[in-house]
C-alpha cells in the first residue's frame, strides 16, 4: 500500500506546482470584480487562468512522460511502476484544471455548485476505484478512478462556470495575478512539504510498508479535515468582499464567528475519530494495520489547533500577508523535520514518533500564526463555544468508552455504528444542556440548507429549546 501513497504524493505535487496558486487568485479577484459589478473583468480572470493551466499541464506531461522510470526508481526503488507515473503524465491537464475550476466557483460564491462538483469527483473516484479493484486491476484501478473523477468533475465545473459567468474573453493582465499568487504559491509549496515531510521521512528511514501503515492514519484523519476546510472555502471570498467594502472591523467579527462553527463542528469529529481509532482499524483495515491506531489518535489531536484557527490562513490571504504565512509554515516544517529525524533515527519511535512530529508542527504553526495575526489587528476566538464544545466532547468520550466495555461480548463490526450514533447524540444533548446552540446558529443553517430541508432547523430548534 506504500505505492498508493507515493502516487498520492506525486499527484498532489502536480496540483500544487501546476496551478501556480491561481485558484486562490481566482477566488479573490472574481469575487472582488463581481462585487463591483464588473463581470467582464471577472470573465477575463477565467480566460487567463485557463491559458496558464494549459501551459502548465503541457510542461508537467512532458516531464513525467520522459522521467517516469527515474521517478519510479527514486521513490519506489524499482522502475516497474513507471507506467503509473506515465498515466499521471497523460492526464495532467484534468489534474491541474480541477482545482482551478473550483477556484472559479469559489470566486463566484456558488458554494452549492462547488460542493456538487466536489461530490462528483469524490463519488466517481471511489465508486470506480472499488469497481476496478473488484475486477482485479489493483493500483491501476485506483488510478483510473482518480483520473476519470478529475475529468468528469472538471467538465461539469467548466459547464457551470460558463453558465454563470462565461469562459472566454480578453485575458486578464498576468502581472496582478502573479503578484498576488507568487507568495501564496511559495506558501502552498511549503504547506505541501509540511503535510508530507513526516511521511517522506518514514519512506526514507522505515520503508514503503511502514509508509502504508502511517499513510492510512493520516488519510483517516484528513476525512473530517476536508469537511472543516469547506468552511475556509466558503469563507475566503466573503472575507475578500468584506475587506473591500468595510475594512478590518468586519474581518474581526468574521474571524470570531468562523472559530465558533469550526470548533462546534470540528472538535467532535476529530475527538470522536481519535476515540474509536482502534475499532476503525479493526473494522475497515486488515490486522496488519492495527499499528496505525495510535498514530491516528495523535494525528487527530494535531488537527484540533488548526481547526480552532481555521480562519487564520484566509485572513492572511485577504490582507495579502502571504509572506507572513510562508514564514510561519517554514517554522512548522523545521520543527517537523527536527522531531521526525530524531524520533526515527535516534529514538526508533517509528510511526508514533512521526505522528508526534506532526503534532508539534501544528502547535508551532498555530502559535506563530495567532501571534502574527494579533500584530496586524486584534482578533478574538469564541471562547464560549470552545469551552462548551470541549466539555461536550468529554461527555461524548465517556459515553463511547462505556460502550467499549461491551467489546468482549459484541463484535466491533456491530459496535462501530453504535459508537458513532451514541457519540453524536451525547455530544448534541451536551451542547443543549450547556446552552451552546444559539438562535443565530439556526438562522445560518436555515439560510444554507436547500428549500426542502429548511424544516430541519425547526426540529433542531425544538430539540435545543431555542425559539
Amino acid at each position: 500500500m506504500g505505492i498508493y501513497f507515493i502516487l498520492s504524493f506525486v499527484l498532489t505535487l502536480i496540483q500544487v506546482v501546476g496551478t501556480f496558486a491561481f485558484q486562490s487568485a481566482s477566488a479573490k479577484y472574481i469575487s472582488q470584480y463581481v462585487a463591483q459589478g464588473n463581470l467582464e473583468k471577472a470573465r477575463s480572470v477565467v480566460s487567463r487562468v485557463l491559458q496558464m493551466t494549459l501551459l502548465a499541464s503541457l510542461i508537467s506531461s512532458v516531464f513525467l512522460l520522459i522521467s517516469a522510470e527515474q521517478i519510479s526508481l527514486v521513490l519506489t526503488g524499482s522502475p516497474q511502476w513507471a507506467v503509473l507515473f506515465q498515466i499521471l503524465g497523460v492526464t495532467c491537464f484534468s489534474i491541474i484544471l480541477f482545482p482551478q475550476v473550483l477556484g472559479f466557483l469559489q470566486g463566484l460564491q456558488k458554494m452549492r455548485e462547488f460542493a456538487f462538483v466536489n461530490f462528483i469527483f469524490t463519488t466517481v473516484q471511489y465508486l470506480l476505484g472499488i469497481f476496478f479493484l473488484y475486477f482485479g486491476l489493483g493500483l491501476f484501478g485506483v488510478l483510473y478512478g482518480w483520473l476519470i473523477g478529475f475529468v468528469l468533475s472538471s467538465i461539469v465545473g467548466l459547464f457551470l462556470v460558463a453558465k454563470f459567468l462565461g469562459l472566454f474573453g480578453e485575458p486578464h493582465s498576468l502581472r496582478p495575478l502573479i503578484k498576488f499568487s507568487y507568495p501564496l504559491y511559495v506558501s502552498n509549496v511549503l504547506q505541501y512539504v509540511a503535510g508530507w515531510i513526516d511521511q517522506l521521512f518514514i519512506l526514507a528511514y522505515a520503508g514503503e510498508a511502514t509508509l502504508g501503515i502511517y499513510g492510512w492514519a493520516v488519510k483517516a484523519a484528513l476525512i473530517p479535515s476536508l469537511i472543516i476546510s469547506s468552511i475556509v472555502t466558503a469563507l475566503f471570498p466573503q472575507l475578500s468582499e468584506l475587506y473591500t467594502k468595510y475594512g478590518k472591523d468586519n474581518l474581526r467579527n468574521a474571524f470570531t464567528l468562523s472559530s465558533r462553527y469550526a470548533v462546534l463542528m470540528g472538535f467532535p469529529m476529530f475527538v470522536g475519530l481519535a476515540i474509536i481509532a482502534n475499532p476503525i482499524m479493526i473494522v475497515f483495515a486488515e490486522p496488519e494495520y492495527a499499528g496505525a491506531a495510535m498514530p491516528l489518535v495523535i494525528v487527530c489531536l494535531s488537527f484540533l489547533l488548526p481547526t480552532l484557527g481555521i480562519a487564520i490562513s484566509p485572513m492572511f490571504m485577504t490582507m495579502e500577508r502571504t509572506k507572513t504565512q510562508s514564514i510561519v509554515t517554514l517554522a512548522s516544517i523545521f520543527s517537523n523535520i527536527v522531531v521526525s529525524y530524531v524520533s526515527l533515527t535516534y529514538l526508533n519511535l517509528g510511526v508514533v514518533g512521526a505522528a508526534w512530529a506532526r503534532f508539534l508542527a501544528s502547535c508551532v504553526s498555530f502559535g506563530l500564526s495567532v501571534y502574527a495575526l494579533k500584530r496586524i489587528f486584534d482578533v478574538t476566538l469564541d471562547w464560549e463555544a470552545l469551552w462548551k464544545s470541549s466539555v461536550a466532547c468529554i461527555f461524548m468520550a465517556v459515553a463511547v468508552f462505556l460502550i467499549g466495555t461491551l467489546e468482549t461480548v459484541v463484535s466491533q463490526l456491530y459496535l462501530f455504528p453504535t459508537y458513532v450514533i451514541v457519540g453524536a447524540i451525547v455530544y448534541f444533548l451536551s451542547l443543549v444542556a450547556l446552552k451552546a446552540i444559539k438562535k443565530q446558529d439556526l438562522e445560518l443553517i436555515h439560510d444554507y440548507l436547500p428549500g426542502r430541508f429548511k424544516r430541519v432547523t425547526l426540529w433542531i430548534g425544538r430539540l435545543a429549546f431555542v425559539e
